[in-house]
């Protein structure tokens, strides 16, 4: 076992209650839709009844794609918005467990990179979200792809894309959220993400004030922010829409979540937060 994985399974062990939260809260949140359906249905008028058996076949083809793909695009939100939630809670705090365990000083002693500790905590706690949300996007393709089946909705495809292109855009939220947050934690020794973000809107503001009286253009922090964050990827579809419009919206949404500038610089701003945090934390006097 190498150095590294030793890390990352100290790391994972100390985050596995928060990175298994969004499945337990998931998994209610499904628990409770099912007994409420139950209810509804054994309780309800007769007429209601019908309303569950009697629904038809969709014979038009564009239907099924549009339906396939909203559906799945739509399943991932509250698991993404979840998702989000974790990993600010364990990132923002990432670069000071160890402190507040008392136990900095005994790694720092150990014959282990520094870059290797952050990387290890940086990964745990963006990387290790992503993994509990690939387990729920898989469970969600599964079940609800199967509900969507009986009511001649499904479309492997577009089912598939849909599912995907929401798990991921949530990653790269995650990433650029994450990384931010991870930077608040090795400048800040306690509740890094509040302090942060308290810093942010005071910039803001102070900015916004010397823009207007002085005339400057100063770059605004969270305007940046909201653009690096902001994705054209998904758009409203109409229900006109075609097969082929569908399709091609489809290729579209992979084309800027994956093959764009934007996304490489997205990548680019992580990796400098990253390595800008990782030097930062280096500086700290171990007590």
């Amino acid at each position: 076992m190498t150095k590294f994985t030793t890390l990352l399974r100290k790391d994972y062990y100390l985050n596995r209650k928060n990175l298994m939260m969004p499945v337990w809260i998931t998994a209610g949140y499904y628990l409770l839709t099912a007994i409420a359906l139950l209810i509804a249905y054994f309780k309800a008028p007769e007429s209601i009844h019908v309303g569950f058996n009697d629904f038809g076949s969709f014979p038009d083809e564009n239907i099924r794609y549009v339906a396939s793909y909203l559906a799945n695009l739509s399943l991932m939100i509250m698991p993404g918005i979840l998702s989000l939630i974790f990993t600010i809670i364990i990132t923002q705090g990432a670069l000071n467990d160890d402190i507040h365990r008392n136990s900095e000083l005994f790694h720092r002693s150990q014959p282990v990179s520094i870059w290797q500790r952050t990387l290890a905590k940086f990964t745990v706690g963006v990387g290790g979200n992503w993994v509990v949300l690939s387990g729920i996007a898989l469970f969600n393709f599964i079940l609800f792809g199967i509900i969507l089946l009986a009511f001649d909705l499904f479309s492997f495809g577009t089912a598939l894309a849909g599912i995907l292109q929401s798990s991921l855009g949530f990653m790269k939220f995650g990433l650029i959220i994450g990384s931010i947050c991870f930077f608040f934690s090795a400048v800040f020794k306690d509740k890094g993400f509040l302090q942060g973000v308290a810093i942010l809107v005071g910039i803001q503001f102070l900015f916004m004030i010397l823009n207007a009286l002085l005339g400057w253009k100063i770059p605004l922090p969270l305007t940046f922010l909201y653009k690096l964050l902001y994705s054209d990827a998904i758009i409203k579809v109409e229900d006109s829409i075609s097969k082929a419009e569908i399709i091609a919206q489809i290729r579209h949404n992979w084309m800027s979540l994956l093959v764009s500038w934007k996304t490489f610089f997205q990548i680019l701003f992580s990796g400098g937060l990253f390595a800008l945090s990782t030097w930062i934390y280096s500086l700290k006097e171990v007590k």
